[in-house]
């Protein structure tokens, strides 16, 4: 790096551009759908209507969080950093914000990937038990269904945090600078 080094957070104008997109579109989209989803959990007559419902709101609320991550990105990289990124590279990537912003995305990404795992889980047995009704929705049910949502969420901080713990710094190295 030097001063007339001209890197960027975000390489080449159409990735800016489709980063601020994107993001917007997410934030927007997956808020108009958990904000229209959420009222109608309590409506939900059936166990596999209530399944669905839950996951598909924990899917939007992960892919909300990657929209965020995709428009700090981008705030950070056209507004704050803009041409300057390059000398302060090494700061930026080790710093307490940068990391705040992996967990973000990291967690988003996770969960909306246990979520859509459950939710096909959720299908395969709906084609395997097709004949069979699905069952009414009970505070029992509710109780067993709750905790495999906290175990998602739970698990999809664990992968986000850890490597940025300080104790397990030697297994997640985010790279070496000597001066």
């Amino acid at each position: 790096c030097n001063v007339h080094c001209s890197k960027r957070i975000l390489g080449g104008s159409a990735l800016i551009v489709l980063s601020w997109l994107v993001g917007f579109l997410a934030v927007l989209a997956n808020g108009i759908i958990i904000f229209k989803s959420v009222p109608t959990l309590t409506r939900c007559n059936t166990t596999v209507a209530l399944i669905n419902k839950s996951l598909i709101i924990a899917i939007s609320i992960g892919d909300l969080f990657v929209g965020c991550y995709l428009l700090i990105i981008s705030f950070y990289d056209g507004i704050i950093f803009r041409e300057d990124y390059c000398p302060k590279q090494i700061n930026w990537i080790t710093s307490l914000e940068c990391s705040k912003i992996g967990v973000l995305s990291t967690v988003g990404s996770q969960l909306s990937l246990f979520a859509m795992c459950g939710l096909s889980l959720t299908r395969i047995y709906g084609i395997y038990y097709s004949m069979r009704m699905p069952g009414e929705v009970n505070w029992l049910f509710v109780l067993k269904f709750v905790p495999i949502l906290i175990i998602m969420v739970i698990s999809s901080l664990s992968i986000a945090v850890i490597p940025i713990v300080g104790k397990f710094q030697d297994f997640f190295v985010n790279g070496v600078n000597f001066e």
